[in-house]
């Protein structure tokens, strides 16, 4: 068996950013960006009123003050949107609405806070510097400027920016879409109670999200059963997609046919068995140029080999740089059994003390325990070369979730009292 950085390196290997297409920016949140954005123009394009109030000269109220006002005639009103209809000249003022043009001849806005209207003038009260409340044409963006590199993650500000930018359409890395593949006698569909030795195919709906998560389109294909003929005919319905995860069949025993199937559909294999943890009958390779993974069918097994393998290869195809999952330094809260000569990902919860985080396991750490990875933070790294992590030893965990390492508090600077 190989380790699991080698079986990672091996999947990073084999695979590689998928086509581009262009898509409308709304569809392009979290997608990747497969091309350079520079802006056309100056943004704003106009020095523009960073207030309600008034267009004026800075000389006409450079000794304007509570005691000595200066008294201006006003032109006329400009409002967001519309161009100033005059030029302000000497002892003259224009009011000026947020986001208005600044009218020629002036060269401060005078806050309406610090004005008294008094019919057609208006009365300053406070001296204003030359381009006081005046925001610049370019202050934001410069005509050719650089506002995004592809390989960028499109956030909901980047899709405002590209709006602004009056790019409705952009090239973007296309989402791999998975075929899931459970196979087994045993499995029901969600919406059927299990009987007798029956169980719910949780590990579908589990790696469908997990698809998700990754940027991919999932497909949950129909249950192939536990024979030969079924199996290759939904792996061959599987092969039309960008990559596959099937679950279960990849062990040695009598009903394990996934493995042959692959075989004869000329999946070309590059490791089966991985030194670890949950997850050790890991079976990965290529056919046709996409990634196959066949995950084992024990549902905690099934989940943190998508999460150490083929998470990071939907990442890669789907245009992303940033492969690995978050990973904090800890310490154990208790003494941590681990497997030995195997790399362990053990489910551990975290809880914050004292400044540092501290793990304890997330309940029974069998490969069947799905409720445990359900409530777990993350995965905990024991490494081959121990069999006991003690008590205040340090330790890195894969997060399962962003920010699972701290409580998020909502208030910005302290909480509100309780109002009645």
């Amino acid at each position: 068996m190989i380790s699991a950085d080698e079986a990672l390196q091996l999947v990073l290997e084999s695979v590689a950013p998928l086509g581009v297409e262009r898509t409308p920016i709304l569809d392009a949140l979290g997608r990747m960006l497969a091309e350079e954005i520079r802006t056309p123009r100056d943004i704003p394009g106009f020095d523009n009123s960073a207030m309600d109030g008034y267009a004026v000269r800075a000389a006409d109220v450079a000794q304007a003050g509570a005691s000595s006002p200066a008294r201006l005639r006003v032109l006329g009103t400009v409002a967001a949107g519309a161009m100033p209809a005059a030029r302000v000249e000497a002892g003259t003022a224009m009011r000026t609405m947020t986001g208005a043009p600044i009218a020629a001849g002036a060269d401060a806005i005078v806050p309406v806070e610090q004005t008294r209207a008094e019919g057609d003038t208006v009365v300053v009260l406070s001296a204003a510097a030359p381009r006081a409340c005046i925001r610049p044409r370019g202050e934001d963006l410069r005509e050719g400027e650089l506002v995004m590199e592809a390989g960028k993650r499109l956030s909901a500000m980047d899709l405002g920016m590209l709006a602004s930018l009056n790019r409705s359409m952009i090239d973007v890395y296309r989402r791999p879409r998975a075929a899931i593949v459970a196979t087994g006698d045993e499995l029901v569909d969600v919406d059927q109670v299990p009987a007798g030795a029956q169980v719910v195919n949780s590990s579908a709906y589990a790696l469908a999200g997990a698809v998700r998560e990754a940027g991919g389109e999932p497909t949950i294909l129909k249950v192939a059963r536990d024979r030969p003929e079924e199996i290759r005919a939904r792996l061959t319905e599987a092969f039309a997609f960008d990559t596959v995860l099937s679950t279960g069949g990849v062990s040695v025993g009598q009903f394990d046919h996934v493995k042959g199937a692959l075989d004869e559909l000329g999946m070309h294999q590059l490791f089966h068995g991985v030194a670890q943890r949950p997850g050790r009958p890991l079976k990965f390779g290529t056919a046709g140029g996409r990634p196959i993974f066949g995950l084992p069918g024990n549902p905690v097994s099934t989940m943190v080999c998508f999460y150490l393998y083929a998470r990071p290869a939907l990442l890669r195809m789907g245009g992303r740089r940033d492969l690995g999952l978050p990973r904090v330094e800890v310490r154990c809260a208790v003494d941590i059994k681990t497997a030995k000569d195997l790399t362990e990902f053990v489910r551990v919860r975290l809880r914050r003390e004292g400044g540092g985080l501290y793990a304890t396991p997330a309940g029974s750490q069998g490969s069947g325990v799905l409720s445990s990875l359900a409530r777990a933070d993350g995965l905990l790294i024991g490494p081959s070369s121990a069999t006991m992590l003690k008590a205040g030893a340090q330790a890195t965990v894969l997060l399962l979730a962003a920010g699972a390492e701290d409580a998020a508090e909502p208030f910005f600077e302290r909480p509100l009292r309780h109002r009645n």
